[in-house]
């Protein structure tokens, strides 16, 4: 087993990039600048700005929870096709409902950053807004899902309180070409109309986990992922993001990290171990001893698409997490029992 890890968090920059270079590092405050595009090689080598931005994959999603539910929200923009999404676990009866379209990458919108601006996609069965106000601490959520064959109607609208500490990354795929993310968890209020029954969100029982996402991700993306988020008696408001992704050096760049109390505790690299495959039950660990969780799927939701050219093989599915965290000052941090979700993604495109 490994000493005791640490790495250096810094208060952000104003800009993603400056002077043509990138501000790599793990930041404790918002980048007002999520400015990427403005890279003039960012994929290493010279190319038309059409072709960088085909290369900039980027999406807005949301982790909703409370006692009933726990929702995913997403709008993603891969540049060769264009998802809304909107998945709903219903904790209690252990049931998953998915309202997805699937449609041309202009007909939604991801923008820049988090400060006045509107993240949406409108169609005629499914509706999300994001609209982004960092400058008031606040992010509203508004979605709607009807006409799906064999699913009820839903719909919701959601405040979340940017009132705690995110973490924010800006990490190397390679030399100055970037994944940005902002990740945070906050309090929220609001209500969800399911069918003929409305649930209401407090904010002493409800939460939102946002991401805030962009990279110019190699042609084959891959990484795994788990999160989640809740109240603990004893401490509050509390989660986790893990992800062991593609960027290089994960010693000194990744996005691990625990929140409490509304503080952010950065984590070591982890490693998602799979022993009896994807629908069972995934090990979380890292080497320091500081990351001991397990992640049991209930509800997944899987796509194996494969062309020849293009080739996704994703899980994602909600489950169940059991073990520990260990804080700053070595305090075991339980998840039993908590509701949250994973990915394993591979695509090729």
């Amino acid at each position: 087993m490994k000493s005791d890890y640490s790495r250096v968090v810094l208060p952000a920059p104003h800009a993603v990039v400056s002077n043509d270079q990138c501000a790599m590092g793990t930041y404790n405050s918002p980048i007002k600048r999520v400015n990427l595009t403005d890279l003039k090689k960012p994929l290493g080598f010279s190319a038309p700005d059409a072709f960088n931005n085909f290369r900039l994959k980027e999406w807005q999603a949301y982790q909703i929870s409370n006692d009933d539910w726990f929702i995913c929200l997403a709008i993603y923009n891969t540049k060769s096709l264009g998802t809304a999404i909107v998945m709903a676990f219903d904790k209690k009866r252990q049931e998953m409902y998915r309202y997805e379209q699937k449609v041309p990458a202009w007909k939604l919108k991801v923008p820049q950053g988090l400060y006045d601006t509107h993240c949406y996609y409108h169609g005629r069965k499914l509706s999300i807004d994001f609209k982004n106000n960092l400058e008031d601490d606040a992010l509203d959520l508004e979605f709607k899902a009807s006409g799906f064959k064999g699913l009820p109607d839903l719909s919701g609208k959601i405040k979340a309180f940017h009132t705690t500490e995110p973490i924010v990354i800006v990490q190397p795929f390679a030399d100055n070409r970037p994944l940005y993310s902002h990740k945070a968890l906050m309090l929220a209020e609001g209500h969800l109309t399911f069918g003929k029954t409305e649930s209401l969100f407090s904010k002493t029982a409800a939460c939102v986990i946002v991401d805030d996402h962009k990279g110019y991700y190699p042609i084959v993306m891959q990484y795994d992922w788990v999160t989640a988020l809740g109240f603990d008696k004893q401490h509050g408001l509390m989660g986790f993001n893990l992800t062991n992704n593609q960027i290089q050096d994960h010693e000194r760049y990744n996005e691990n990290c625990l929140w409490l109390g509304g503080k952010m505790h950065p984590l070591p690299p982890i490693t998602v171990q799979r022993p009896e495959g994807t629908e069972n039950t995934w090990v979380i660990v890292d080497t320091y001893g500081r990351v001991n969780l397990t992640f049991t799927p209930l509800a997944d939701v899987p796509v194996n698409i494969n062309t020849g050219v293009v080739k996704i093989n994703y899980h994602g599915p909600t489950g169940v997490f059991s073990g520990y965290i260990l804080d700053t000052e070595n305090n075991k941090i339980y998840f039993d029992e908590f509701i949250g979700m994973g990915e394993k993604k591979y695509i090729r495109m």
